[in-house]
């Protein structure tokens, strides 16, 4: 039951919190109103002028399947794989990669990329970005701009380019062959070139022209002997550079793979390990102890732990193997470069059997050939050597052809599924989205410099501000006074120096002074009422029928102290007990002028005179029960008449004649006059004022109270206004049941100025 109480309590605190923070927002209402429009244009001034960004994607497919078992487990294409290619696809030599095919393009001088001085890269990179779809070997290539052509042409450029790359890649052992051939065929075809010239000449020299039939079948079976030698010899050398090729890759992948620490050094991996044999071994140990089978919960929960370190040790070696090694799956990346080197040197063997053979040949012909006459013997071999250059040029196009082909039918793995196409719509600025921004973002900030403000704020504003700074019983609630704009000071200057003011003047004055007194002259309206329940508080406070002294003070000027307790003295009276107010603010009184009387002949007078009695200095007030004593002229020591026996006297004279005596004090910062009263009386009251007292000086006022072991009996919050610290139905309720009769009042009250101001 205590615990449900104490929640209850929190509730309602924070609720009260919550409407306090409203409070607040709505004090500085204009300021976040100000902070929420002028966050709200600047954002829709930004979406308005902010340029359009377009956005366009292509789709690529990563064609790479090849089953492959490392350590534990089977597993398909790895993630490696793909986040390899995503890397590409953001590396260096792409990017100028498409660079290129842009440049291609005919809209090219068009397009923003066309304006940029300097390297394109960094722009390319800026704006290009990959994802990768769950699940799947496909990647989006997105790329952004202001222009959406652009966007197309670059996110198209970029899945070309990959493939192009990728092929290339694919493509480099047919390649080397191909430029092999191209150079052995540039420099036949010069061979052959200057054996026909050769062969031209010489016949024009000697007239010879034709050999005979036997030379002729001697020439061509050389020259296809040559032919046929040369092409082996050609092969050969293929064979060897192919050869050669293929070692030296498998060379760098042993290397590699031989190097296992180097590759599979990793905290991850190291962590990944420690993980597989510490749950294995407590796996161990379970399945070891009674009441635990395989089938049980903890054993069943620990195996999947381990299962799921060993598929994240997999992963993580097949990362980082393929990107040391350069391939996804690097042992059959391997097995498949040793193939072919089987083939290789296989092919090499037969080649060099088949030059050996021919070598052979060629030799016995060119004996046959050292038996025909010299002429002949010279228009011969200029024949033969035009033959076999002819033979081993057609021989070498046939074979550079047969590579070009062989290179452009070697694709890679990369298959382009989707083109990108032009965007109908910008995706930036996001207009929706921004306006939320805009409005979320201006009340934010609109409330929180409210928040700041509060928290900078010196003066108590709120009931929460009342809670933690006065910490005192509230035993009142004053409303907001209206009343009109007037000077104590001056008033009572114009009232003494009556012979300069107009009367009519005068007695407007005098009513509009006698409107504070709000519980005597509308005793209906919701100030009075107020009144009441302060004095409720009070008498609740008398526990005996026997007189009672009550001293009013507050921390500091102009907190409506002396109007409190003006109003107060009034509510009591009005219960027809007997009433006196004493004015002990010998500094600056204010009672008299309230009251309309003279201060002359007051209290002082009577503590300065000692042949004097009280009751002469007691005056009737127009309240019926209430009297009072002003406080008479202004003395040089207010505090020492104070401290003196003869106040004392003053106080055991008037509870013997009064039911109620209330003293008015000087704010209890300013002097010590309130410290000197304070121990002289039943009931210490501190007024505090709305938006008008300070925090600080409140905190000063009540330790300095506290240190002569003075209980400050309640607080009287005054100005406070009803419909800020009510909710909407009983502020509704208390301005229509109070506020109905106190303006039919209001409009019987005499004007001299429209401009208003609370009570001080």
């Amino acid at each position: 039951m205590q615990n449900l109480n104490i929640d209850t309590h929190e509730e309602e605190e924070n609720e009260v919190k919550l409407i306090d923070y409203f409070h607040i927002a709505l004090r500085y209402k204009w300021l976040v109103i100000f902070i929420f429009l002028a966050v709200f244009f600047a954002v829709n001034i930004y979406t308005a002028r902010a340029p359009r960004i377009y956005k366009a994607s292509s789709r690529i497919l990563l064609e790479d399947k090849q089953p492959n078992t490392v350590f534990f487990t089977t597993i398909t294409q790895s993630a490696s794989f793909i986040n390899n290619n995503i890397e590409i696809l953001t590396s260096t030599p792409l990017m100028r990669i498409i660079y290129q095919i842009v440049q291609k393009d005919n809209k090219f001088k068009s397009l923003p990329i066309s304006q940029i001085k300097g390297d394109p890269v960094p722009y390319l990179k800026d704006n290009i970005s990959v994802d990768s779809q769950r699940d799947t070997d496909i990647l989006t290539i997105s790329f952004q701009s202001t222009s959406p052509e652009e966007t197309m042409i670059v996110a198209n450029a970029a899945a070309n380019g990959l493939m192009q790359l990728n092929t290339n890649h694919a493509r480099v052992e047919f390649k080397n062959t191909r430029e092999f051939l191209a150079g052995q065929l540039d420099e036949v075809e010069r061979r052959l070139r200057g054996s026909e010239e050769d062969l031209r000449s010489f016949k024009i020299e000697n007239g010879i022209s034709l050999l005979s039939e036997e030379t002729k079948q001697l020439i061509e079976q050389s020259s296809d002997l040559e032919a046929l030698l040369s092409e082996a010899e050609t092969e050969l050398e293929v064979a060897d550079k192919q050869l050669n090729f293929l070692n030296s890759e498998l060379t760098k992948q042993d290397s590699i793979l031989l190097d296992v620490n180097s590759i599979l050094t990793s905290p991850l991996l190291d962590k990944l390990r420690e993980d597989v044999v510490t749950n294995q071994t407590r796996y161990v140990n379970l399945l070891t102890l009674s009441g635990y089978s395989p089938s049980h919960p903890e054993l069943e929960s620990l195996k999947q732990e381990i299962e799921n370190a060993k598929r994240k040790l997999n992963e993580e070696i097949i990362r980082i193997t393929s990107v040391k090694v350069g391939s996804s799956d690097p042992l059959a990346y391997r097995a498949n470069i040793i193939e072919k080197i089987a083939t290789a040197q296989v092919e090499q063997n037969i080649a060099n059997s088949k030059v050996a053979s021919l070598t052979n040949a060629v030799d016995e012909y060119n004996r046959k050939m050292l038996l025909l006459p010299d002429t002949e013997i010279e228009l011969a071999r200029l024949q033969r050597n035009f033959e076999i250059n002819d033979k081993i040029y057609s021989m070498l196009t046939e074979k550079y052809e047969d590579a070009k082909i062989a290179e452009k039918s070697k694709i890679g793995n990369v298959r382009i599924v989707e083109e990108a196409q032009v965007p109908n719509k910008p995706i930036k600025p996001n207009k929706k989205l921004n306006l939320m921004i805009s409005i979320v973002l201006g009340i934010a900030l609109g409330v929180g410099m409210a928040l700041l403000m509060h928290a900078l704020d010196s003066k108590i504003r709120t009931f929460d501000d009342v809670r933690k700074f006065v910490a005192l019983p509230i035993l009142g609630t004053i409303p907001f006074i209206h009343v009109y704009e007037s000077d104590i000071d001056h008033i009572e200057k114009m009232m003494t120096d009556s012979e300069d003011t107009d009367e009519d003047k005068l007695k407007i004055i005098r009513q509009q002074i006698e409107s504070r007194l709000i519980t005597h002259y509308a005793p209906k309206s919701s100030v009075s009422e107020s009144f009441r329940i302060l004095r409720t508080n009070i008498v609740a406070k008398r526990k005996e029928k026997k007189p009672m002294t009550i001293l009013i003070t507050s921390s500091g000027p102009k907190e409506g102290k002396s109007t409190a307790l003006s109003n107060l003295a009034i509510a009591l009276a009005q219960m027809d007990e007997k009433v006196i107010l004493v004015d002990l603010d010998l500094r600056r009184p204010v009672v008299h002028t309230l009251f309309g009387q003279d201060k002359e002949m007051g209290v002082s007078d009577f503590l300065v005179d000692k042949s004097t009695k009280i009751e002469r200095f007691i005056k009737k007030s127009r309240v019926p029960s209430l009297d009072l004593i002003t406080s008479g002229y202004i003395p040089p020591n207010p505090s020492e008449l104070l401290a003196s026996h003869r106040t004392d006297e003053v106080l055991d004279i008037l509870k013997e004649k009064y039911d109620w005596i209330l003293l008015d004090s000087p704010p209890a910062i300013a002097v010590t006059d309130t410290m000197i009263l304070a121990n002289k009386v039943d009931i210490l009251l501190l007024v505090v004022r709305v938006s008008m007292a300070d925090k600080q000086v409140i905190k000063r006022a009540k330790e300095l109270l506290t240190n002569i072991d003075v209980n400050i009996t309640g607080a009287i919050i005054n100005g406070v206004q009803p419909h800020k610290y009510y909710s909407s139905y009983e502020y509704n309720y208390y301005y229509y049941y109070y506020y109905g009769r106190e303006e039919e009042e209001s409009k019987r009250m005499p004007k001299i100025s429209r401009k208003n101001k609370s009570i001080s």
